[in-house]
């Protein structure tokens, strides 16, 4: 029975030395090497961050060819009114058409995506200052004779020529905007990357 009662013993004080080097070691509390002691060194290596793309992407084609359509009715509308450098009626009718094609030509070129309505903001203003210029315009064209002349000193005089101002001023308005927008649509192209 003594062999039998030590091997009992001696697998008590092992398990009673493994439990208590579990709790030292499990106490949360650094332990200080000794003073002789070299320091391991441990590398570990964090991995480089992984670039990621931000944002809806790249312009696509039909945004592309929204600019694009939008840029060519600024174009269109501007050289209908360098071409009428004659002030008759049919030229100042002719130049009211042509401003009033803003807001039809949008409608044809349709709705852009989500990302271009800032452009749209601006083309949309730009065609309400063109729609101004052409009710001006045709408000100097109804006062004017055939020829574009009216008579000096008359309310028509002066109805032609604040209607005139105002159609060059709303034009100039217009155009500024367009030219806006145009610059918000590059900006927002290169945003897209």
């Amino acid at each position: 029975m003594a062999t039998g009662t030590r091997r009992r013993h001696t697998a008590g004080t092992v398990v009673t030395v493994v439990l208590s080097l579990l709790v030292a070691g499990c106490s949360g509390e650094a332990t200080q090497p000794p003073p002789n002691a070299t320091p391991q060194q441990t590398t570990t290596s964090t991995p480089a961050p992984t670039p990621t793309k931000t944002g809806p992407g790249p312009m696509t084609a039909p945004e592309l060819a929204w600019l694009a359509a939008v840029q060519r009715m600024h174009a269109k509308i501007d050289a209908a009114r360098r071409r009428n450098t004659n002030f008759t009626r049919a030229g100042m009718l002719a130049e009211s058409n042509a401003l009033g094609e803003c807001r039809r030509l949008l409608r044809r070129i349709g709705q852009p995506t989500a990302r271009l309505r800032p452009v749209l903001a601006l083309v949309n203003e730009a065609c309400a200052h063109w729609d101004k210029a052409a009710k001006c315009m045709a408000t100097a064209a109804r006062v004017s004779d055939a020829s574009g002349a009216v008579l000096v000193g008359t309310p028509a005089e002066r109805i032609q020529s604040q209607a005139i101002s105002c159609a060059s001023a709303s034009y100039g308005d217009g155009s500024n905007l367009l030219t806006n927008a145009k610059l918000k649509g590059e900006e927002i192209k290169a945003a897209a990357g």
